[in-house]
């Protein structure tokens, strides 16, 4: 949504107004807050307990952090409000002088608490996740770090990514009073199912479940016609929404299922333009719901390769995902239609009309190797693999898909009718393998930098490891398919960190030490040496080193853990075996600073509980400059510019960007302007010691 449109929106249907806040409510512009909600260690000095500031910030390994905006934090032109929590994010040149940051509201609808409505040029409406964009002064942002100012200087405004919306029967979104209908609670002959009286939406039309991971992909990204064709956003809904349409009673029992989710259209798979500023439901993605969607090299300007995070609506077991799709080519594979309405045409050039979900299998033979001596499509196998460190260090893999293909916009079906079930089928195995099957939380994967190869890693949550893929043979592969979808992609696959004790212990430093003394972030809350629920991931190839960046969605009382991996881009090994470095904590139900009543925003604390890191973003090329001090252009940066830039910056001269989700302060400001629950996004720096990866030197 343009900030031209934000203007005409009625601001009291948003916003906060500063004169019926009370007096701890506070009303900060974005940007205005200059305290961290990241700690270095748990708050014990007085000065590490006042509302308002930061607590200890004497990061090891990290040079700078600082908050870029904070939940609750208001548009002062437009009176719309930030809303939480922060999730999938990225950033761009919005032209020469501006970066604009993005990023996504993970939020519930009334599964948790509505934020303010989000119109749509149609009139509708819709609570739940919104996706924030945000304008920066370019040179500002460039020496944010190396000054001493709140990010509020730089902002030159803000907005929302998308103003017109598509359902999954292809159809844009009107209000609810004139047919508007969302796919989240409609069945396939276009029946809209109201959820349980508990649940029913009080200011809204509609909700957007829970965006979770997102990623930005821009043209040309692998060479010229290489990837998407357009700039482009990826998001979807994820896991399942039952509870929306379960009544129960006062203990929690259930009395009656209005619906169930298996039958109605599922979960929206979405890809935005953004030129256009136009939001597509994507059906040919799936129903199932997922934790993040991220582009891969083709090295085929016929095709896109897509990774599909997470969750299969919560049926499990269920494989690894990948989705491939032929560029050009209308729902049927044949070309489309230069009079094709704009949603087809967008879609197909983008190859999102015509494609197959593919799942991981391996050959039946193989599996013994993976310490695996009875194939069973019930068992998590997967886990098991990620789990025993005697099992084999990589094996070979096939992307293979099921039967299901989607049969375009006048066939819609039930998500329970796509290939949801049909990985635990035996009359679906490909032959001599069997789709690897494991737990369906598998959330943030993190492409490759060097895209030249098609690789990516995978965070395997439930059990907390992360599994490497490559599809080493897909320019052949894909050469051989010849405008048609291909049988297999074959590749490889590997264990970069293993799920089990010993394989992590964090260098702390003199930092990371837990709330109330329990010793040290080295090790997790229960003192074991390991990752436990890596959430967000991301992969950095700097000019001398590649690194890996994990946060953990653990529950960790003591505060959760954001941390970084050297690695070995060989191999894909830590270059330090079992060693990461501790970059921040946050959160956590024993936290000394919320027992204080002490929030970074002032007044907005709410109750102890669990926070969660959950990404980053590199913004190196957007901020580097040149031997001469100038930016890079928009043309330098464009295509496989970014990475190339990435490339020649030394890991420690890296710009990044994350974000904090943090419920414990969701009062106050956040509370009043219906922004759900409280977070931050910030822009860090790294420090990491030179011995950490000289090792992996290129």
């Amino acid at each position: 949504m343009t900030l031209q449109v934000l203007k005409s929106l009625t601001v009291g249907s948003a916003l906060l107004l500063s004169t019926a806040l009370p007096v701890a409510a506070q009303v900060r512009n974005i940007g205005a807050v200059d305290a961290l909600i990241a700690e270095a260690s748990t708050a014990t000095a007085p000065s590490e307990l006042v509302d308002g500031q930061s607590g200890n910030t004497d990061f090891p390994f990290l040079s700078g952090a600082k908050p870029l905006a904070t939940v609750g934090e208001v548009d002062p032109e437009t009176g719309l409000v930030l809303t939480g929590y922060p999730d999938g994010h990225a950033g761009w040149l919005l032209d020469a002088e501006t970066v604009r940051l993005a990023y996504q509201s993970e939020s519930y609808g009334q599964l948790s608490s509505e934020t303010y409505p989000w119109e749509m040029e149609s009139g509708a409406t819709f609570t739940g996740s919104h996706i924030h964009t945000i304008d920066y002064d370019r040179a500002g942002l460039a020496a944010f770090l190396d000054t001493d100012g709140p990010a509020s200087e730089l902002v030159e405004g803000s907005g929302l990514l998308f103003s017109t919306v598509y359902n999954v029967f292809g159809d844009e979104v009107l209000p609810r009073d004139q047919g508007g209908v969302w796919g989240n609670q409609a069945l396939p002959d276009g029946t809209l199912v109201d959820f349980a009286p508990d649940y029913r939406l009080q200011g809204a039309d509609f909700f957007f479940h829970s965006f979770c991971g997102a990623y930005y992909e821009p043209a040309n990204k692998y060479g010229e016609g290489v990837g998407f064709a357009d700039d482009i956003w990826l998001t979807a809904e994820e896991w399942n929404i039952q509870d929306a349409f379960d009544v129960t009673d006062g203990e929690g029992t259930l009395v009656e299922r209005v619906v169930d989710t298996d039958d109605t259209m599922g979960l929206a798979s979405i890809v935005v333009d953004i030129a256009s500023g136009t939001g597509y439901t994507v059906p040919a993605l799936g129903q199932t719901g997922y934790e993040k969607i991220m582009p891969v090299n083709p090295q085929n300007p016929d095709y896109v390769v897509l990774v599909l995070a997470g969750y299969n609506h919560d049926l499990e077991p269920a494989p690894l995902k990948i989705y491939v799709g032929l560029k050009g080519a209308d729902v049927d594979g044949t070309p489309v239609a230069e009079d094709a309405p704009e949603r087809d045409r967008f879609l197909a050039r983008n190859g999102l009309l015509h494609g197959r979900i593919y799942g991981m299998a391996v050959a039946n033979e193989t599996f013994a190797e993976l310490g695996i001596d009875s194939i069973d499509l019930q068992a998590k196998m997967l886990d098991a693999y990620i789990t025993n460190p005697d099992a084999a260090q990589s094996f070979d893999v096939a992307f293979v898909p099921s039967s299901y293909t989607w049969g375009g916009w006048d066939a819609p079906v039930a998500v329970g009718e796509t290939e949801m079930t049909l990985w635990q089928d035996p009359a679906e195995q490909p032959e001599g393998h069997t789709y690897l099957v494991g737990d369906s939380k598998t959330e943030h994967p993190a492409a490759a930098p060097d895209i030249t190869r098609t690789r990516w890693v995978q965070n395997l949550t439930q059990e907390g490891g992360i599994l490497s893929v490559e599809l080493g043979a897909i320019a052949a592969e894909l050469d051989a398919a010849d405008g048609a979808l291909p049988a297999m992609l074959t590749g490889t696959a590997g264990r970069t960190l293993g799920a089990y004790d010993g394989a992590l212990t964090l260098n702390v430093a003199d930092a990371g030490i837990k709330h109330g003394g329990a010793g040290t972030h080295a090790t997790w809350e229960d003192g074991t040496a390991r990752a436990v629920s890596p959430d967000g991931l991301q992969w950095i190839q700097a000019s001398d080193a590649a690194v890996l960046i994990v946060d953990e969605d653990s529950g960790n009382d003591f505060g959760e853990r954001k941390y970084a991996i050297v690695i070995d881009p060989r191999t894909l090994q830590p270059t330090e075996a079992g060693t990461g470095y501790f970059l921040a904590m946050a959160g956590g139900a024993d936290n000394p600073r919320a027992a204080a009543g002490a929030s970074a925003y002032g007044g907005t604390v709410s109750a102890a509980t669990s926070s969660e890191f959950s990404g980053t973003w590199n913004l190196t090329a957007l901020l580097a400059r040149k031997d001469d001090g100038s930016f890079y252009t928009m043309q330098e940066i464009a295509g496989t510019g970014q990475q190339e830039i990435i490339g020649t910056v030394p890991l420690n001269e890296q710009t990044l960007m994350g974000v904090v989700q943090h419920r414990s302060e969701s009062g106050g400001a956040v509370a009043e302007g219906r922004a759900d629950n409280g977070g931050q996004i910030f822009m860090f720096s790294l420090q990491l010691p030179e011995q950490a990866y000289s090792t992996a030197r290129r």
